[in-house]
C-alpha cells in the first residue's frame, strides 16, 4: 500500500467482457434495469425516470462534433430502498478507442455507478455478492489471477478478467480516506466505426474570384456557420474562429513538426463560398511540413452555411491567425 495525499488506496478491477451468451437482463438488473442495448437518449429518459437527481452542469459534451446526452447524478436512498449503500451515483459518459493500426476509431458508450460505504464489512459484502452476479452471467469462467498485495483490512487481491467482442462489465473496489467505494461499470461501442480524419482525402479546390465579389467578417450580415457552432446556436464570428482554431488544434499533432518550444504563429486564409464550399486555402508558415498538414484540416472543415449579406448568399473570405503553444 502507498500513502499519496493521505489517500489509501486498495484498487481491484474485474473486467468482464460479455460474451454473445450472455443474458442482457441480466447485466440490466446490475445498472438498475436501465435499457443498455438502447441508444444513448431512451438510456439517458430511463436514468431520470428511475429517480437520479441530476447534478447542474454547463458542460457541454460533444462527440464528432455533434452534441451528445451524458449523466451526473445521484440517487435519494432513502426512496430508493437500497438499505446497504450511504449513497448511490451514476454517470453516463462517451469514450473512444482507437482500432486497426490507428487508422479507424470507434465511439463507446460508458455507464459508470457508484456505491459509497462508511461501513468496510457492509461494503466488502456488497463487492462480493456483485461479484458472484457478474460470474454467473458469464457463460464461460474468467481468467483469474493475483494482481495485487492481500491487505488484511479488506482481503481483496485477486482478479478476473474475460474479453470478448464489444461488451465489457467491470467491477472494482477501492478505499478512499474513510470511505468505501464500490464502482460497476458497463461499456459498449456505439455507431460505426469511422475512418480518422487524417486519413480522409479530400480534394483540395482552388478558383479565381475577383476581390470585388469577396466579402469580409464586417460588411457581411452573418458569418459562415460551421458545424459546431451550429450545434451551440451561436452564429457570432468569434464562434466562427474559435471553432475552427479548436478543431485544427485537435486534428492536426503539432508536435510532429519539431518545432522549437514557445508560442507559434499561423495565419490562415481561405474562401467559403456561397454553396458552402471551402476553396483557395492558403497558409503561412515557415515549416512547409505543417503548412500541408493544417491545409488538408481546413479543407475537412464542415460548413452549414455560408455567409449572408442583405439575404443573399456570398463569397466569404476568411483570415485567421492561429496561435499554437509548444511545450519542452
Amino acid at each position: 500500500m502507498k500513502l499519496q495525499n493521505k489517500k489509501i488506496l486498495i484498487i481491484l478491477i474485474h473486467f468482464l467482457s460479455l460474451l454473445n451468451s450472455y443474458a442482457q437482463n441480466d447485466v440490466n438488473k446490475l445498472f438498475f434495469n436501465l435499457p443498455l442495448e438502447s441508444n444513448r437518449d431512451t438510456i439517458y429518459s430511463s436514468i431520470k425516470k428511475y429517480g437520479f437527481i441530476e447534478k447542474h452542469s454547463n458542460r457541454i459534451v460533444s462527440q464528432d462534433d455533434n452534441i451528445i446526452k451524458t449523466f451526473n447524478g445521484y440517487l435519494d436512498t432513502k426512496t430508493s430502498g437500497n438499505v446497504l449503500a450511504d449513497s448511490i451515483e451514476i454517470q453516463l459518459s462517451t469514450g473512444g478507442t482507437i482500432l486497426e493500426n490507428e487508422k479507424y476509431y470507434q465511439n463507446l458508450l460508458i455507464i459508470w455507478s457508484y456505491y459509497h460505504f462508511s461501513n468496510a464489512k457492509t461494503a466488502k459484502i456488497f463487492y462480493r455478492d456483485k461479484k458472484i452476479e457478474i460470474e454467473k452471467i458469464m457463460s464461460v469462467e474468467p481468467l483469474h489471477y493475483k494482481d495485487f498485495e492481500d491487505n488484511k483490512k479488506t482481503g481483496f487481491s485477486d482478479n478476473f478478467i474475460a474479453n470478448k467482442d464489444d461488451r465489457k462489465v467491470s467491477i472494482q473496489f477501492k478505499r478512499e480516506k474513510q470511505e468505501y467505494i464500490v464502482r460497476l461499470e458497463y461499456q459498449r461501442n456505439e455507431g460505426e466505426k469511422k475512418l480518422k480524419r487524417q486519413f480522409i482525402k479530400k480534394e483540395l479546390i482552388f478558383r479565381e474570384i475577383d476581390n470585388k465579389n469577396l466579402f469580409l467578417a464586417n460588411n457581411v450580415d452573418q458569418v459562415p456557420i460551421t458545424k459546431k457552432c451550429s450545434t451551440q446556436n451561436d452564429k457570432s464570428i468569434e464562434c466562427f474562429k474559435e471553432s475552427i482554431a479548436r478543431y485544427i488544434w485537435t486534428d492536426v499533432d503539432f508536435y510532429t513538426f519539431g518545432l522549437t518550444p514557445g508560442t507559434h504563429r499561423i495565419f490562415l486564409k481561405f474562401v467559403i463560398d456561397k454553396n458552402k464550399q471551402i476553396i483557395n486555402i492558403k497558409v503561412n508558415h515557415k515549416n512547409s511540413k505543417l503548412c500541408n498538414e493544417v491545409t488538408r484540416s481546413i479543407n475537412q472543415l464542415n460548413i452549414t452555411e455560408p455567409a449572408i449579406n442583405k439575404g443573399i448568399k456570398v463569397d466569404f473570405l476568411a483570415e485567421i491567425p492561429l496561435t499554437i503553444s509548444i511545450n519542452n
